[in-house]
């Protein structure tokens, strides 16, 4: 994978889910089946397919004439390169920032604080 920031859509990310979920590869027609709540068809399915493979996202193997898709970023380093990208577009890369922000505007509780607080002191021993 490459250094460079690759974007994913939100269509793109549901897919991603869903072969980060799986416990092997998976073809157009394992991906539709799994889709909850979307009615794609095979042909939106392998055209998303097709995005995320050429991003560098994901590779697939071929069995006959079927592909059978597999991801190559792990799950926890997209998060990671979408906390990044968060923090730095929104909190100029400031954590202690977003937390600020976050408190102030009630969107986190005193608990969750002295959680973070117990959080960040143990990683320190």
């Amino acid at each position: 994978m490459s250094t460079q920031k690759q974007t994913i859509t939100e269509a793109e990310y549901e897919i991603m889910r869903l072969l980060w979920d799986a416990e092997g590869s998976m073809t157009v027609s394992d991906v539709c089946e799994r889709l909850v709540g979307r009615e794609w068809t095979p042909s939106t399915v392998s055209t998303l397919l097709q995005r995320l493979s050429k991003k560098g996202i994901i590779g697939f193997t071929k069995r006959g004439k079927t592909n059978c898709y597999f991801p190559v970023m792990k799950r926890d380093e997209y998060s990671m390169s979408e906390t990044k990208s968060f923090l730095s577009k929104l909190y100029g890369g400031s954590v202690k920032r977003m937390v600020a922000s976050l408190y102030e505007n009630e969107e986190i509780s005193d608990d969750e604080i002295d959680e973070l607080r117990k959080m960040f002191l143990e990683s320190d021993k």
